[in-house]
């Protein structure tokens, strides 16, 4: 059977101990049931359909081996489960199996399920795995290191994945040298591996499951047990590079003790000691088959990893000290399910193309309480691919200030703190006080705050702190408690009121001369962009202080930001452009008395006009749908919009933005049988954006959020005009600007 993985996304689902993937438009249903089986744990991938739940998911279990008729005993559960309810009979079910324990149990499982077995080779499923967590899942792969302020940074996908070390830590270990898609070997391994701590854990102290035993070590000192350098010598060995703390021998300490001094050591101290025993031993045998093989990326997988702060670090610590800090250890959030997931993955026939993602934090999950927070992974309503506009993809960062810096981080957390108040104003008076608004309502503001106080500690939580995620997860929250577009009647106020003034501004407009004209056209874009509802000046719109006229009179024009006479020149000097793509911002008079009358200016020239906007709302920015709306009032204000539209040459484009503020980014990601765009740090474009910016020769990026907060200092490869207004105090001094001055900064292409 076929899986249709198109929008496939992250359940939110925080029962289980692992995230389900969603496959909303799964129509058929799937025949197999995924099973890996090692030495000590069993895994289980398999796909249901859920009433509750549009299309269905993949789900994920585990068992311990020694437990194998428990885990038998689920599989025959969700066949009979899914029975009634399938349009596959069990006949045509099968379970795809891997892992040693595949051979060992295939007669078990076939006897006991009475279906068809089919084996797989557990090395080319954890490759087949990997490959796909690693090129589909935002934020899968991370690096562990306690001596940073914040251990867990996460990495970005490579742009060329191949070659890489996979070092699979089950029972045993197993290092795997993977360079294509389909080529791969084992090149070495150890027996020293997660069944070793387990047995001998399992001999040493109290412990009943791996996983008390790697909760106990957390509170142990292997120094109690551990012969260290500095036992030997007194302190470092700074000749040959060895710190005091350096182990010496492992359990070193423990022949000397009498009988009862040995019955008298904590568990925890011999859990530690052990857990470092091994995990030191399999990084120095990463490392060396990494340095024989010249490989740079060394991923470390298996449940012998759990998410473990101490195993991850001590791994981290291996590769860093051996490599001389040129090796990183890597590690993957769903490090247990490779095997299975790849098993599952190779016995669907047809290669499909996912949609795309973003991931969603306003629910999230931790794997432990030093691992790095995981959301949704939701999909976009549109297809994103790569923007062929950008001068420099690789360089391109979106995100104009480094919040890096602890004071930024406060004053922007305050800042958004300060404003909860006002959109839980603006999201009851958009739905009225009825049903459960006010509760939902109350439940925003209470989870935004919570993610704001979690922040204030741990600012990388989410990844990296910018301006931009901070605004998307509060989008997110708003989103999640069923609050769409708590500006919809706003806009729409502002929208008719706009459209009541644009006949006379266009009437003044054509008694100007050329370069008249146009200067005042780009003033009205700056004028417009003021109306802006997530800024400073919301106090000044909601007391009615500010119109036209005045937010005009407000906005400063500073020398190093403006160069609009370079702007004007090439207009008057050379021939029109063909097509412009203008990336639009706000509602109200800033797109319709500011961007429009600048579209209609190039539609006179015979230039091509793309209008980008928001696929879906966000504060008081126009959408797309919105936009095609206010097209649609012009025809009897001005008819030259209308023809225009009729010849194609004014065209209304979703960007593929659910955000305030607008980045780029592109990498390719295909697999063995999907193919997936997805962004963990920037947005994309939509595909049909992308399709119009072919032949464009000029890029408008109009607005705070998108010219000043993102992209101030990205380079295209056409010419390109950022024009927008300061209405940030701190993003202002961060530039050198005051509030409310301006930009318009003219760059011909690069």
């Amino acid at each position: 059977m076929n899986l249709n993985a198109f929008e496939a996304a992250i359940s939110d689902d925080r029962n289980n101990e692992t995230r389900d993937i969603v496959f909303p438009h799964q129509s058929e249903d799937i025949s197999q049931i995924a099973v890996d089986v090692g030495g000590s744990l069993a895994k289980i991938v398999w796909f249901s359909k859920h009433t509750n739940v549009p299309g269905g998911r993949l789900n994920f279990m585990k068992f311990e081996t020694q437990h194998i008729q428990d885990c038998i005993s689920f599989v025959e559960k969700i066949l009979h489960e899914t029975e009634n309810d399938s349009k596959i009979s069990k006949s045509q079910r099968v379970v795809v199996a891997t892992g040693g324990g595949a051979h060992k149990f295939y007669d078990l499982f076939k006897d006991k399920l009475q279906i068809h077995v089919q084996k797989e080779d557990e090395m080319e499923c954890l490759i087949t795995g990997l490959n796909f967590l690693v090129r589909q899942i935002p934020y899968e792969v991370f690096t562990y290191d306690e001596r940073r302020t914040d251990p867990i940074v996460f990495e970005s996908t490579p742009s060329e994945l191949f070659p890489y070390l996979l070092v699979n830590i089950g029972s045993g270990v197993s290092v795997l040298k993977v360079t294509s898609d389909e080529t791969f070997e084992r090149i070495s391994g150890t027996s020293i591996g997660g069944g070793t701590l387990w047995g001998l854990l399992s001999l040493m102290t109290n412990a009943r499951t791996y996983d008390e035993m790697l909760e106990v070590s957390k509170d142990g000192d292997n120094k109690n047990v551990d012969m260290l350098v500095g036992d030997i010598y007194g302190g470092d060995y700074n000749k040959i590079g060895l710190k005091s703390t350096t182990i010496a021998s492992s359990f070193g300490k423990v022949f000397k003790k009498t009988p009862e001094e040995r019955a008298q050591i904590a568990h925890a101290d011999i859990s530690r000691s052990l857990l470092f025993l091994v995990s030191n031993n399999i990084g120095q045998i990463a490392y060396l088959n990494a340095q024989a093989h010249g490989i740079q990326r060394i991923y470390f997988s298996g449940f012998f990893i759990r998410g473990h702060p101490i195993t991850m670090n001590t791994l981290s610590y291996a590769i860093n000290f051996w490599s001389k800090g040129k090796i990183k250890a890597m590690f993957l959030r769903h490090e247990g399910y490779l095997g299975a997931m790849g098993a599952f993955i190779r016995h669907t026939p047809r290669r499909a193309r996912i949609g795309s993602f973003t991931e969603n934090f306003s629910q999230i999950e931790k794997i432990s309480s030093a691992s790095p927070a995981v959301g949704t992974l939701d999909t976009h309503p549109v297809k994103l691919t790569e923007f062929s506009l950008l001068s420099d993809s690789e360089a391109y960062q979106p995100d104009t200030q480094d919040l890096s810096d602890s004071n930024l981080q406060k004053y922007w957390i305050d800042i958004l703190d300060q404003n909860l108040s006002n959109l839980v104003e603006l999201a009851l008076e958009c739905e009225g006080q009825g049903g459960n608004s006010g509760q939902r309502a109350a439940t925003f503001e209470a989870m935004y705050r919570d993610h704001l106080q979690a922040l204030r500690t741990q600012p990388n939580l989410y990844g990296v702190m910018t301006v931009r995620s901070l605004l998307n997860l509060r989008e997110q929250c708003l989103q999640e408690m069923g609050f769409h577009d708590i500006f919809e009647n706003l806009k729409k106020r502002e929208n008719l009121a706009a459209l009541k003034e644009l006949g006379q501004l266009l009437f003044e407009l054509g008694k100007l001369s050329e370069r008249e004209r146009i200067l005042s056209l780009l003033d009205n874009v700056l004028t417009g962009n003021m109306f802006d509802w997530s800024t400073a000046v919301q106090s000044m719109l909601k007391k009615g202080e500010l119109d036209f006229k005045a937010a005009r009179a407000k906005v400063g024009y500073p020398e190093k930001f403006d160069n609009r006479n370079h702007f004007i020149d090439r207009l008057m000097s050379k021939p029109p452009y063909r097509k412009v793509v203008i990336c639009v911002d706000n509602s109200g008079a800033d797109i319709v008395l500011g961007v429009l009358p600048l579209a209609r200016y190039f539609l006179e020239k015979g230039t091509i006009v793309v209008l980008a906007a928001n696929t879906k709302p966000s504060v008081n920015d126009v959408t797309h749908y919105e936009l095609e709306d206010i097209l649609s009032k012009l025809d009897q204000i001005d008819p030259l919009f209308a023809t225009n539209r009729r010849n194609n040459q004014l065209v209304v484009v979703e960007t593929g933005s659910t955000g305030p503020c607008l980045g780029w980014c592109f990498r390719d990601a295909t697999c063995f049988k999907f193919s997936s765009l997805f962004s963990s740090d920037f947005r994309w474009i939509s595909e049909g954006l992308q399709h119009h910016c072919r032949n464009a020769d000029l890029i408008i990026i109009e607005g705070m959020g998108r010219a000043i907060h993102t992209n101030f200092f990205a380079k295209f490869k056409v010419d390109s005009l950022k024009i927008a207004v300061f209405k940030n105090p701190a993003v202002a001094e961060y530039l050198g600007a005051n509030m409310y001055d301006a930009i318009c900064i003219f760059e011909p292409k690069s």
